[in-house]
């Protein structure tokens, strides 16, 4: 539900002035840009020229997680009414709006021939350049205006450099937010979300910074502070792990043992076995990297003879059956062979969120807060977290991924740790 008692002069200034036919409110997260279209938008539905609107999001389902959930509630359900919701045609104070979703370059092809006296778009950069161009071209109707939110990216990305900073576009108006543009955050929300945030993230997120990814990737990583053993309470040893507490420390249980897999055809396997604590700590237990061009038999292993190693593999620890066994495999969701081999030798697995640039975040700020421990016999996963970069070729095109080399360790656990963790916040545990 959207709640805001106040507005800075920065957002009065855009609800009152945002008139062009281009209106972008970019900037860093929390900062109202999405309030302030909202409420922006309302109005121009009522005061705007006659013709047919459009909202878009990256899909239908986030445009109404971020927007159409909190416009219902300002206007109440009985001003708010869909038309035909699976075909995305809304009908608000008797105007009628077509909600789009914009995730792939045949999104174009939605509004191609259509005639637009208004748009609304809800996160503009996650777009395809194709669409976004196609809906500038649509805005025909005299009078019509566009309004769009976006948190920064790559100063490379399109949106930024054929819109934002194109001054050849006349029609246009910009305004950069920060959170301290939104009165309505209180001071230790902003802390906590600061400390959310690191490197490029930080810059983009919190600074609202169009800012390049470069350098080291994990450059909060320091072997003194995230390579140590942590003994792992098992009812072997729970006894003795007590006796070596401080006054007022409690043991920190182990709720699940998990295994995540990069897998190599032709090139590196890497596993990750991860323990994950009642705290949320994470523990890299152990390893395994199997490099075929490094193996003195250069030769790709088959999916069973990776699974006779699995199984020895995890048979040197035997703390994980202590724990319940091994909760979860998680699997490069393209390594449709190995996941079969897994499940037919009983294991349950599950397919990976593979959202590079989420598990980064999410992997990083647990490093960036003490809150992920590699063991010292993971050899090859510390030379990676030594030497993880941004790729700076890709950032000429607005790309932001990672250089793919020596990042297999670095892959497999940002599989399981992303995974694992994104499905305890939403108490989906699979």
């Amino acid at each position: 539900m959207i709640v805001f008692n106040k507005f800075s002069p920065k957002a009065l200034n855009f609800i009152k002035y945002s008139h062009a036919r281009l209106n972008i409110a970019h900037g860093s997260v929390r900062s109202s840009k999405t309030v302030n279209c909202t409420v922006r938008w309302l109005e121009y539905i009522v005061t705007g020229p006659q013709g047919d609107l459009i909202m878009v999001g990256k899909t239908v389902s986030t445009l109404q997680r971020n927007v159409l959930n909190d416009i219902r509630d300002i206007v109440g359900e009985q001003n708010f009414h869909w038309v035909n919701k699976q075909q995305g045609e809304l009908l608000l104070f008797g105007r009628r709006i077509y909600c789009v979703g914009a995730n792939n370059e045949d999104a174009e092809s939605k509004i191609r021939g259509a005639t637009i006296a208004g748009a609304y778009c809800d996160e503009a950069n996650l777009y395809p350049e194709s669409f976004f161009a196609q809906l500038m071209a649509r805005m025909s109707v005299d009078g019509a205006c566009c309004f769009c939110n976006c948190n920064p990216d790559s100063p490379y990305h399109w949106f930024y450099t054929n819109y934002i900073m194109n001054n050849g576009i006349t029609n246009k108006k910009v305004w950069h937010f920060t959170m301290d543009d939104n009165p309505n955050l209180n001071a230790e929300f902003m802390k906590s979300l600061k400390q959310m945030y690191f490197g490029v993230f930080y810059k983009r997120f919190i600074l609202g910074l169009w800012v390049v990814a470069e350098g080291m990737i994990y450059d909060m990583f320091n072997e003194d502070t995230h390579v140590r053993s942590i003994p792992i309470p098992t009812p072997l040893n729970q006894e003795i792990l007590e006796l070596k507490l401080e006054p007022g420390e409690k043991i920190d249980p182990v709720t699940a043992f998990i295994v995540s897999c990069d897998y190599g055809t032709s090139s590196v396997t890497s596993w990750s076995l991860l323990a994950c604590f009642a705290s949320g700590k994470i523990y890299k237990r152990a390893e395994y990297y199997y490099d075929v061009a490094a193996s003195m038999n250069p030769v790709q292993k088959t999916d069973s003879e990776f699974l006779a190693d699995f199984n020895l593999w995890l048979k040197q620890y035997p703390e994980v059956e202590m724990c319940g066994g091994v909760y979860m495999v998680y699997v490069d969701p393209s390594a449709s062979s190995w996941k079969l081999e897994l499940i037919r030798d009983g294991y349950r697995v599950c397919n990976a969120d593979n959202d590079v640039i989420n598990g980064i975040r999410v992997v990083g700020n647990m490093l960036q807060n003490g809150e992920y421990i590699i063991d010292p016999s993971c050899v090859n996963t510390i030379k990676e977290y030594n030497s993880y970069s941004w790729d700076s070729t890709a950032q000429l095109v607005g790309i932001d991924q990672p250089l793919k080399i020596r990042d297999h360790a670095c892959d497999s656990d940002r599989y399981g740790i992303y995974t694992f963790a994104k499905n305890r916040l939403s108490g989906v545990y699979r």
